[in-house]
């Protein structure tokens, strides 16, 4: 960034002096309806400036960095590779596309290139965080727990640390294919597990990361807790858990030793996911389901897992759509809400009665706007952490090629701190009720959702 800043002083200082403009106008605080909001609307103009500047300069580092930085920040991530692809090759020594292109790589699962990458870019801004994120998924904990020390993450270093200690997600049992019947659907798909041979009731979130818990059911199940904190991903927000390390976990007949998890009250919570039954023990992450080829059948209500080797059954023509993963967990696609402009959507299937759930400036860019009957209704998302949910209804959700007409949602699911969490645009989460009477097969090797109708 500074070397794009130093070579054309003269065409930056025009662009700040519009920018001042641009931000004159656009600095109420709430977004304009059916426009983007001023912080996009800005990286927008930036982007189309950038591209200008760059016409018959393409042999100049400077100018393909800043183009590269404002394609990064829209997602716009294959033509921001090329960019930055030609000013790594023009100068070598330039650490900015070697951070940018290790964050490309760490999305689309390329781990090793990724690590090599974001390491040697050392001190760019981002590349340290995308390092450690690679690093834990390529299970070098204790080469990330050195890293999280140096980050000042003091309560991810004593997690990562346990994990070098025993490798974690270790199947000790069961059989090649399990098919776990749904407790319950709606609002969020319940599962029955034993949880250190304690029978208990587990949510299933693709949002979460690993294993998240009451500490009531930490206490009942005798989980050994350990003494640290740390922050986690979860329903749209980041929440604080306590650090717990789970000794077996027992699921449609499948062992699994040594699970890391997260202690945090779920009580709230659980009367909203299961409403006059039986308290909700916790949520089944991602990297449980990354050790499986996992089938979530919302149509017939099953989880089914096969282990490694043994491939699902899937038709030919079957839809499927692209997914990455950003930063340690987080499973990303790309849609439209009501046919509008492209959006990178976490998927954290989860979240209760939900298909779409955006901060409240993404759906006025869409058009989207509570009815009358929101403004009295339950605001579900006042059992995490005080923050108030408004329900919508989306006209039609698209990803890749299917769609859903008529999407219940929430505004204000994701936090707006969300959108540029990863110094790459996102703007929704997409939740269960969006693949509604769907299969969905999470195919890793593929990188890709296998949608079945």
């Amino acid at each position: 960034m500074t070397r794009a800043r130093v070579r054309h002083a003269p065409a930056m200082g025009c662009v700040a002096l519009t920018l001042a403009a641009v931000l004159a106008c656009t600095s109420i605080a709430h977004a304009e309806w059916m426009q983007p909001d001023p912080a996009l609307r800005e990286t927008q103009l930036l982007a189309r400036m950038a591209a200008r500047d760059t016409v018959g300069h393409s042999h100049e580092p400077g100018r393909l960095d800043s183009l590269g930085v404002h394609l990064m920040r829209l997602a716009r991530l294959d033509e921001a590779a090329v960019v930055y692809g030609r000013a790594r090759a023009l100068d070598p020594k330039d650490l900015e596309p070697l951070a940018a292109l290790g964050k490309i790589a760490l999305f689309h699962d390329r781990l090793a290139e990724a690590e090599s990458l974001l390491f040697a870019a050392g001190p760019e801004p981002g590349a340290l965080e995308d390092l450690l994120s690679a690093r834990i998924r390529l299970g070098k904990y204790s080469a990330a727990a050195e890293l999280a020390g140096e980050l000042q993450q003091l309560g991810r270093a004593e997690m990562l640390r346990a994990l070098a200690d025993t490798p974690p997600y270790q199947v000790t049992g069961g059989p090649d294919v399990a098919r776990v019947q749904w407790v319950r659907a709606y609002p969020t798909p319940l599962v029955r597990v034993k949880l250190n041979g304690l029978s208990v009731l587990m949510a299933i979130d693709t949002g979460a990361s690993d294993l998240l818990l009451d500490p009531s059911a930490m206490r009942r199940a005798k989980v050994r807790k350990l003494s640290a904190q740390r922050t986690e991903f979860w329903s749209g927000a980041r929440v604080a858990v306590s650090n717990a390390m789970v000794q077996q976990l027992e699921i449609g007949g499948i062992r699994i030793n040594t699970l890391p998890a997260g202690v945090l009250p779920l009580r709230k919570w659980s009367l909203d996911v299961n409403p006059y039954g039986e308290q909700v023990a916790g949520v089944i992450g991602l990297n449980l389901l990354r050790r499986f080829t996992p089938t979530l059948d919302w149509k017939n209500h099953v989880l089914e897992l096969r282990r490694a080797g043994v491939p699902p059954a899937v038709a030919t023509g079957t839809p499927r759509v692209p997914f990455e993963m950003w930063g340690e967990s987080e499973l990303t696609v790309y849609g439209s809400i009501g046919g509008g402009r492209r959006m990178a959507m976490v998927v954290q299937s989860g979240v209760p009665s939900c298909g779409i759930g955006a901060p409240r400036e993404v759906f006025e860019e869409a058009g989207v706007k509570p009815g009358m009957l929101s403004r009295v209704a339950k605001n579900a998302g006042q059992w995490l952490q005080g923050r108030s949910w408004t329900a919508v209804l989306a006209p039609a959700i698209t990803v890749g090629p299917v769609a859903q007409d008529k999407v219940q949602g929430w505004s204000g699911a994701l936090d707006s701190a969300e959108l540029w969490r990863h110094g790459v645009r996102r703007d929704a989460l997409l939740a269960g009720d969006f693949f509604r009477d769907w299969r969905v097969t999470i195919d890793w090797q593929a990188h890709e959702l296998v949608i079945e109708n």
